[in-house]
């Protein structure tokens, strides 16, 4: 089976690179361009990096310059990546591209060099969920289905390995705004409420750059439960598949449905699917995970078979994430520790489906 690596651009379109930031995805980035013979070097604002040990182990000829930012020695067709954490207004980023330096993420440089088809995922909420049971519902057909992004292994260590038959990406705001080349089989914008403010002036800004995983899409799938969602632009070029919590209007849409005896259906369109009795997971904010990750696995032309759906019933959900740890006299505790902004504390409340006592605290991000 052919190696992903191998198939990539040889040689490589660029002589020289900074990698900014020196987290996983950095090191990840350190090593395809070593591997593609370009000059690199690496920055970090951190005086100490997470993966500069193991970075020195295996490049000892890489720089590194830890404690700054500093303007790199790049030009015209030379190439800047830049690490999700790192705002591209950053000073010294704003400088490389005046001197018409490519500014890219490490996501670009993935899907510019993967094969495989892509689906892709992103929102305020839901999001590692999702791409997590999507990933085990390929897999449950056969298929080689990596989920990588925002989640498990960077995205560019998927191309060490065989390629793939599909990749499920997890991406965040701050990876799409410097991925231009994406062009996924299907994309899902799950939700949108505000969030990262410390970094967008505006939730016009952070809708942007959501709404950037649908460029070049050839499906897009769309909570029409979320008002916001509802009012987005949408390029004519992309088709759209929504997903909510009432009746489906048109045929390929995917929602509920009782029947007469008062149970609930996942539907699509008029199509019993699976009543929502049978999904392990509680609450209705993961009855809305289950809608949207059948609607991208059908829009992106994979069956949802009874293998698919046996995933999909026994999948539990991810730990923290309105996970149930104790009943006691009556009373569950449930920890949803990832809930890390207000829009996903919002939605893990409404779901439960009993009187609650909020125990909170962390940091408003500015939201």
């Amino acid at each position: 089976m052919d190696n992903a690596l191998a198939t990539t651009l040889h040689p490589a379109p660029w002589s020289r690179a900074t990698v900014f930031g020196l987290g996983a995805s950095g090191f990840s980035t350190v090593k395809y361009l070593v591997a593609l013979g370009v000059e690199v070097e690496v920055q970090d604002s951190r005086d100490v990096a997470p993966c500069y040990s193991e970075l020195t182990r295996q490049f000892p000829h890489v720089p590194v310059q830890l404690g700054q930012f500093t303007t790199p020695n790049l030009g015209r067709g030379d190439l800047a990546v830049v690490s999700p954490g790192i705002a591209l207004s950053e000073p010294v980023i704003e400088k490389a591209r005046q001197q018409q330096v490519e500014i890219v993420g490490d996501i670009e440089l993935f899907v510019r060099a993967c094969p495989a088809p892509m689906l892709a995922i992103t929102g305020s909420n839901g999001k590692t969920t999702v791409t997590t049971l999507v990933g085990q519902m390929l897999a449950a057909q056969g298929l080689n289905a990596p989920v990588a992004g925002n989640i498990g292994m960077p995205a560019l260590d998927l191309l060490e390995g065989p390629i793939p038959d599909v990749v499920v990406l997890e991406l965040s705001s701050f990876q799409l705004e410097a991925t231009d080349s994406l062009k996924a089989k299907a994309a899902a914008i799950l939700n949108l409420s505000p969030d990262h403010m410390d970094r967008y002036a505006t939730v016009a800004q952070y809708l942007d750059a959501k709404r950037r995983i649908l460029k070049g899409a050839v499906k897009g799938i769309i909570n029409r439960d979320d008002p916001t969602l509802q009012k987005m632009d949408v390029s004519s070029a992309v088709e759209i598949i929504s997903f909510g919590l009432d009746a489906p209007l048109r045929a390929a849409d995917y929602g509920l449905a009782t029947d007469s005896d008062g149970d609930d259906w996942i539907v699509r369109g008029h199509t019993r699917v699976l009543p929502v009795s049978s999904l392990t997971m509680t609450g209705r904010h993961n009855v809305m995970n289950a809608l949207a990750a059948l609607g991208l696995i059908e829009s992106a032309g994979y069956e949802i078979n009874p293998p698919a759906l046996d995933a999909l019933s026994a999948f539990r959900g991810l730990p923290h994430r309105c996970e149930p740890v104790l009943e006691r006299e009556g009373v569950l505790w449930v920890n949803d520790s990832k809930g890390t902004n207000p829009g996903a504390s919002e939605a893990a409340l409404v779901g439960l489906d009993r009187p609650v006592v909020l125990i909170a605290g962390g940091q408003s991000k500015d939201a």
